[in-house]
């Protein structure tokens, strides 16, 4: 990862919209109110242009609309956002294989296709690695008061998929291998828990919960602790990161 040589650092952040069980997703809420905070400025560092949209929830389209977006907007990181039922707190992934499941899960997207035993990327390798600083984000969540652990499972529903997709692209185009210092932006995966008004159903109770402002506060951290990763050079802080009780 190369230290920044410009004036500001620019962040693409992206969310789905109601999909299977979950009628208000938190990642949408979320893109909904960093649309309305459109630069980011803090103390002693560049200042951040978040460039946010809301993707469909549909296999393959949410790749290609995710991809013509780095395209389109050149940014310096990515962020996609999803959730995951059942977690208590923000989690970070940080592998996506290449691998759809759904009908494992009973789910079927927008288009009501439901992929099993597919792989994302016909000829892709079986998993890429996030290149999001995932130690210094979690170090910098918890620090704020912020639930959050480093994930080894985004599942084989649509955030894997649409994770998988990105990186490839970018890994792609770039034509560098994941990994290796310099060779491509920071491309990652943040899931969400479920929002209350979802737990608070019926068939949900005992669901785990965060607020849609805590889920922005804990979005807009990472994205503070990305560009800290930015401009300094770095590749991630080298501390352990203790995990405890990830579902």
């Amino acid at each position: 990862m190369k230290t920044l040589n410009k004036d500001k650092v620019k962040v693409l952040v992206t969310g789905f919209g109601p999909y299977g069980n979950t009628t208000i997703n938190p990642s949408l809420a979320v893109v909904k109110k960093l649309q309305t905070m459109p630069i980011l400025t803090q103390e002693n560092t560049l200042p951040i242009e978040i460039v946010s949209r809301q993707v469909s929830c549909e296999f393959n389209k949410c790749i290609k609309e995710t991809c013509a977006y780095i395209d389109e907007f050149h940014p310096d990181a990515v962020i996609m956002l999803g959730e995951y039922p059942g977690r208590s707190m923000i989690t970070i992934e940080r592998v996506a294989i290449n691998y759809n499941d759904s009908t494992r899960y009973g789910v079927k997207d927008e288009a009501g296709y439901a992929p099993q035993g597919t792989k994302v990327v016909d000829d892709g390798p079986a998993a890429y690695f996030s290149t999001l600083p995932l130690r210094r984000i979690v170090t910098e969540l918890r620090a704020c008061g912020i639930p959050a652990d480093i994930s080894d499972s985004a599942g084989t529903l649509m955030c894997n998929h649409l994770m998988y997709g990105a990186l490839h692209h970018v890994n792609s185009t770039t034509k560098a291998r994941v990994g290796k210092q310099g060779d491509v932006i920071p491309v990652g995966w943040i899931h969400l828990p479920a929002l209350p008004a979802m737990a608070a159903k019926e068939e949900n109770l005992g669901m785990p919960s965060m607020t849609a402002e805590l889920s922005t506060q804990a979005v807009l951290t990472a994205i503070q602790s990305i560009a800290k990763d930015l401009q300094s050079g770095n590749t991630d802080v080298d501390i352990p990161v203790k995990s405890r009780l990830l579902v």
